[in-house]
């Protein structure tokens, strides 16, 4: 099957998006010829051209207008005009992106093309923006064959968007389970000295007021441990810090920069749950890396995280903002081992669930009934 992703950021880009789409293109090579048409949005010193990594084919063009990060790259929507025939099936990923969406409106009865928009399509993120975009341009992903979702948090949203219940298919995002669970017990404890651990609440993802980090902070105060934050400044650092000054509890939190896949998974191993506090996720694949390790996990009651997480099975689910109910979760967590190996053993079963070979094998199936269903 000759198949084309497209992307409107670099696969390679620090992005939950972007991240997918090369985990499900590199195993899909495997079998079938695969090719990425992706633009530099969000990293604009990557190089342009055609490359090839794991017998996927990479073609990378020029993102002309950044939009708020919407994009737009007319040198990309050329090349797809030119080459849409070379493809069996087309998949699109990313909502509220130009070559994404865009590729959607121009592919329509063309060839079959299935939609993903990786939680864009509930998130409040720049609002007055998407409300204008969904009456608009985000009408065009009714076009697609079949839509996928992340969770079924995504079905009410693709209803307002005009898209029909049998187009749409639930695939959620997956983890490569043999490499959370394959770990050294002396990695761990040097993990551990390395940054002083005991008693340990672990944070993935980016730096942003969006996740909650404020009110996280403020939960652990009074109890005893630490909070080790992983991940990149999105330009909330700062303020988080002077927060931490201020409640003078410096010693309990550590920054430990956007480490490397290795050193997360030791992160994980290392930690007594993740806390998600959100304010809102398109899915929150820390949480199913952190139940492939066999940890408890607290989340938030927005987006998409309550799909993902049995309340006091895998974790807790905490109403946004009830820093109290937080606080007390965090220490049930730290008290109780008992409970707590019991909800990580819980979360290490379900996370079997999103193993990627499995996922892959998902989309392979919708690929094949739309092209036996276009066939007909």
């Amino acid at each position: 099957m000759r198949i084309l992703q497209i992307s409107s950021a670099p696969v390679t880009y620090e992005g939950g998006t972007e991240r997918v789409v090369w985990e499900i293109s590199k195993r899909l090579a495997k079998k079938h010829k695969v090719t990425v048409l992706q633009t530099d949005l969000y990293a604009q010193e990557h190089k342009k051209g055609v490359s090839y990594t794991d017998h996927v084919k990479i073609i990378t063009f020029k993102n002309d207008f950044y939009l708020g990060g919407y994009g737009f790259s007319s040198k990309a929507i050329k090349w797809l005009k030119e080459n849409w025939k070379d493809y069996d099936v087309v998949h699109s990923h990313g909502y509220n992106r130009f070559l994404t969406e865009f590729s959607v409106f121009i592919l329509k009865n063309k060839v079959p093309i299935i939609f993903t928009p990786h939680g864009f399509i509930h998130t409040k993120k720049n609002y007055l923006f998407k409300i204008a975009h969904d009456q608009t341009f985000g009408k065009f992903i009714q076009r697609a064959d079949i839509c996928t979702a992340l969770t079924k948090l995504d079905f009410k949203d693709y209803g307002k968007l005009g898209v029909k219940r049998e187009k749409i298919v639930e695939i959620p995002n997956g983890v490569d389970l043999k490499q959370f669970q394959k770990i050294k017990k002396r990695d761990i404890s040097i993990f551990k000295k390395k940054y002083g651990l005991s008693k340990t609440i672990l944070f993935v993802g980016r730096i942003h007021e969006s996740k909650g980090l404020q009110y996280v902070i403020e939960a652990i105060k009074d109890l005893d441990c630490k909070l080790l934050i992983i991940g990149e400044d999105s330009g909330y650092k700062k303020i988080l810090e002077e927060k931490i000054k201020s409640l003078d509890i410096a010693d309990k939190v550590i920054f430990a920069g956007n480490l490397r896949d290795k050193e997360k998974i030791k992160a994980y191993h290392s930690c007594d749950a993740l806390v998600l506090y959100s304010e809102w996720e398109g899915f929150g694949i820390t949480v199913i890396e952190a139940m492939a390790s066999g940890k408890p996990v607290i989340v938030s009651n927005r987006g998409s995280l309550p799909f993902l997480v049995n309340n006091k099975k895998e974790g807790f689910i905490v109403k946004f903002k009830d820093i109290t109910d937080l606080r007390k979760r965090i220490e049930l967590i730290l008290t109780n081992k008992e409970e707590s190996k019991k909800m990580g053993m819980n979360g290490k079963k379900k996370a079997k669930n999103y193993e990627w070979n499995k996922i892959v094998g998902m989309y392979l199936n919708v690929y094949k009934r739309i092209l036996k269903k276009n066939d007909k």
